[in-house]
């Protein structure tokens, strides 16, 4: 059965809720530089100009890949019989990779556009 397969349980449910968290982000972004909430590393805190760029930019791509990651339950369906350790491992290991990507997409862009600046 597919509901009892985590290729399809895992992205099923954390897709959607990182979408919904984004989402939020999106709508009620940081107004200033903290080490509490929104998209937070070195190059996004180092200017107020920086981490506003940042904000919008890494939730629309973590949103975009999100919905890739949720699409990705489909490819459960011919995998029925996969081992229960195997699927949950390949299932982390796919989120963990679409959550890495718009992680590195956004420090190449802020890379891009402020490091000359400081």
């Amino acid at each position: 059965m597919i509901f009892d397969n985590p290729l399809f349980i895992i992205p099923i449910l954390t897709g959607p809720l990182v979408i919904i968290i984004m989402l939020i982000t999106l709508k009620y972004p940081p107004k200033k530089v903290n080490s509490l909430y929104g998209y937070r590393t070195k190059r996004s805190m180092v200017s107020q100009e920086a981490w506003d760029f940042a904000q919008p930019y890494s939730g629309k791509l973590m949103i975009r890949y999100m919905i890739i990651y949720t699409l990705t339950a489909s490819l459960a369906v011919p995998m029925k019989d996969l081992n229960m350790i195997v699927g949950v491992f390949l299932s982390i290991f796919t989120m963990i990779l679409f959550m890495a990507i718009p992680i590195i997409k956004t420090e190449k862009e802020l890379k891009a556009r402020f490091e000359n600046r400081n």
